[in-house]
């Protein structure tokens, strides 16, 4: 098929002029948007405190619920009521307990506190 010849692109100076301003405007966009993605991933980065804790609280409450749950699921079909609901729900204790440890650990890699913050003595020293 062959495109009318309204809609063919410019040739010559003409065509070249708007191609590079084109060209111009694309390149402006992008740096717009990547300097706003930048700055919307510092804000996300940046959790405040009662994000963190949301998100500590809800992965421990979760791994809780889970266990809890699967417990209660084999406990009605097997006849072991009530130690597998018991047993479960200490195993989603416990993996509660390693997901809050592990999300931690993350959070502080990923916000280490500044070189020049000062140290806070401990009582071993």
């Amino acid at each position: 098929m062959s495109e009318p010849d309204d809609e063919r692109p410019e040739s010559g100076a003409a065509g070249h002029r708007a191609t590079a301003e084109l060209e111009a405007r694309i390149a402006r966009a992008r740096g717009q948007r990547s300097a706003e993605a930048e700055a919307e991933q510092t804000r996300q980065g940046d959790m405040s405190g009662m994000s963190r804790g949301f998100r500590l609280a809800s992965e421990f409450v979760a791994a809780i619920l889970v266990g809890a749950g699967l417990g209660w699921i084999i406990d009605s079909f097997l006849p072991t009521r009530p130690w597998g609901t018991i047993i479960l729900l200490l195993l989603g204790f416990a993996a509660g307990v390693l997901n809050v440890v592990r999300a931690t650990s993350d959070m502080n890699k990923a916000n280490p506190p500044p070189a020049n913050a000062p140290t806070v003595r401990d009582d071993d020293d």
